[in-house]
């Protein structure tokens, strides 16, 4: 009753008007923290249609591109795709709604406040454009071609986010996986951009740094608290070592990485994982750098998810030459194939995530523990085995998943749709 009186009040043209006349009137983070109760129930215009022109060709990029998690450098990987285009660009750092922490300052020197060119490229989830609209000024949308970039995990997009479209002329994903769930809800353009993957390693952040020991083979699972425990599966991992090798077998081991760590997060994990020796929980909030020397450190990357938005930690696993183990279901299958990673068997089974429930999701994949336990024996085993999968996983993504492929992708959209134009590019 409530939540339907206030989408009624702010809907009123006036009501509107005033609200964001309030906003403008607040500093930076009052006006973000008073938009974020206010999002939810706020009218907000379709913007002016974009008008040729009216802006310098070139493209304002918006995202978390300090966030410490997967969106955050998801965003980061596209700003460096589109640095390698060669566009004219504005980069603009986004921390409103998103709860990560925000401490990677690789483009800090370069971020700018407000946008100069003719494109938008939001790299901002659906659930937080409302938001992201309030905190800027109409005049940031207004004649301006706006893209959303979107990610989704599920095979239906949630209907609650379909009014989002209103505001986009189009909408990027970087999996095939993620287009076909969000065209089904949309007349809008949907084009698959993928990110162009790099990783960069620091020899000085070994296993002694990480205190892991040096003389076994290491399993590699991690994951993000924001992005569900049950989603993305750490349980499964621990459950296919565990079937794979005895407790008291020192020759291998586990490490299970928490991103965003919780209290309750590692309270959970440590007592799942109980007395086992052979399983390392890191827990500690680790840059970018760390957790790629952390990957690279380690003999074989696991990811038992039971939906993925991209696959990101299996594509940066893949590119430093370390063999992928994963569920074979959504998006990770654009760039993860038989002859180059594990893909293990699933059957599909019902949603029980309440973030996920609530957004009408129904199925998702339930991994097969036996087929996952099977990989990690023949990798461990098996020399030959190891090097082919880990060559031609590393071979794939970096010659099809390279930043200079997501460079000519970008710039080859943006002109056929005619907003950017010349020979240089």
């Amino acid at each position: 009753m409530a939540k339907r009186f206030f989408k009624r009040f702010f809907s009123h043209r006036i009501i509107s008007t005033v609200t964001a006349l309030f906003l403008w009137a607040l500093p930076f983070r009052c006006r973000v923290k008073a938009a974020g109760i206010i999002a939810p129930f706020a009218r907000q215009k379709p913007k002016k249609a974009y008008q040729a022109g009216a802006y310098p060709q070139g493209v304002n990029f918006f995202g978390y591109l300090m966030a410490q998690m997967g969106l955050g450098q998801g965003a980061r990987l596209m700003a460096h795709a589109i640095q390698k285009s060669g566009l004219p660009h504005s980069l603009i750092n986004v921390w409103a709604g998103n709860p990560a922490s925000h401490n990677e300052t690789e483009f800090e020197p370069q971020l700018v406040k407000h946008p100069s060119y003719n494109v938008n490229i939001v790299h901002v989830n659906a659930e937080q454009t409302p938001l992201v609209r309030l905190i800027y000024p109409r005049r940031t949308w207004d004649k301006r071609y706006n893209i959303a970039v979107w990610l989704w995990e599920l095979e239906d997009f949630p209907p609650e986010w379909h009014g989002e479209f209103s505001h986009f002329d189009e909408i990027w994903t970087p999996s095939s996986f993620n287009s076909a769930s969000i065209q089904k809800s949309t007349a809008l353009p949907v084009v698959t951009i993928p990110y162009g993957i790099c990783a960069e390693t620091d020899a000085r952040f070994g296993r002694r740094y990480f205190n892991l020991p040096e003389d076994c083979f290491l399993f590699l699972s991690m994951y993000d608290v924001n992005s569900t425990m049950e989603r993305k599966n750490p349980m499964g991992a621990i459950d296919a070592f565990c079937a794979a090798f005895p407790a008291d077998f020192s020759g291998a081991g586990l490490v299970i990485k928490i991103n965003n760590a919780t209290p309750e997060s590692v309270q959970k994990l440590s007592a799942y994982v109980g007395n086992r020796r052979n399983i390392f929980v890191i827990s500690e909030l680790l840059t970018k750098t760390q957790v790629h020397s952390l990957i690279k450190a380690c003999d074989v990357f696991v990811s038992l998810h039971r939906s993925e938005g991209f696959g990101l930690v299996m594509a940066e696993a893949m590119y430093l030459g370390i063999p992928a183990i994963a569920t074979n279901w959504s998006s990770n299958t654009d760039f993860m194939k038989p002859d180059n990673s594990c893909l293990v068997d699933f059957r599909f089974a019902d949603v029980t995530d309440p973030y996920y429930r609530a957004r009408h999701g129904k199925r998702w994949a339930d991994p097969d523990i036996g087929h996952a336990a099977a990989y990690m024996d023949r990798l461990f085993s098996d020399s030959r085995y190891y090097r082919r999968i880990a060559e031609a996983g590393c071979q794939f993504i970096r010659s099809e998943y390279s930043v200079e492929r997501s460079a000519q992708k970008i710039v080859s959209r943006l002109k056929s749709v005619g907003v950017i134009s010349g020979a240089q590019y």
